[in-house]
């Protein structure tokens, strides 16, 4: 990678399969556009420099890709919020028990269903190209409030329900959630990481 290229990679963040074809893309047009100069008769130093000047400063290229990376981010993250948090919901909802579980443990979990639910639309609002500005930010945020959300709840749920349910359903339920939480806690924090990143 030359330094131009290098210079443009420094300040990028966002998924990395997305980064390197870009990168590899503007590495192909840099090199072609080098190589058309040195077959005009420049040498490859001047060749190269010309090659810089024509595509233009590192940092704006760089700023024009961060961009294109925020946007994918975002859509990857929205995508693993529309699978992950109605799955949660509805492994809670089939194995969590048909037992009555009380009217404070029926309230916390409609306080979770509501997380849920935003974070679901403003993930569906991104995906349909609804919801462009800071998308990264908001479904970063939305994501960790919701597993927060959920997690708190659930702490209580279980103290309300005082053992209410089949042991070992809960057990998986519990094994589910903290894997399902892992993923989404995981994709928000590249999102957010990703919008903290904006090159101006």
């Amino acid at each position: 990678m030359n330094e131009y290229i290098a210079a443009v990679a420094a300040p990028l963040r966002g998924p990395r399969r997305v980064r390197r074809d870009m990168l590899a893309e503007i590495e192909d047009g840099f090199e072609e556009a080098v190589a058309e100069r040195v077959a005009a008769g420049l040498s490859r130093g001047e060749a190269v420099d010309g090659a810089a000047s024509e595509f233009g400063e590192p940092r704006i290229v760089a700023a024009e890709v961060q961009r294109e990376l925020e946007a994918a981010q975002a859509r990857q993250t929205a995508w693993t919020l529309l699978i992950a948090l109605p799955a949660m919901t509805i492994m809670w909802d089939v194995f969590g028990g048909d037992g009555d579980p009380g009217l404070a443990a029926t309230l916390l979990a409609r306080v979770v269903d509501a997380a849920t639910a935003v974070a679901f639309g403003a993930a569906a609002l991104v995906l349909t190209g609804h919801l462009e500005r800071r998308a990264a930010r908001l479904c970063g945020l939305l994501g960790l409030v919701q597993i927060a959300t959920a997690l708190g709840c659930s702490a209580l749920i279980a103290v309300v329900a005082d053992g209410q349910g089949p042991t070992g359903a809960w057990a998986a339920l519990t094994a589910a959630s903290a894997a399902g939480s892992i993923l989404v806690c995981t994709a928000s924090v590249r999102a957010l990481r990703t919008a903290r990143a904006a090159i101006s």
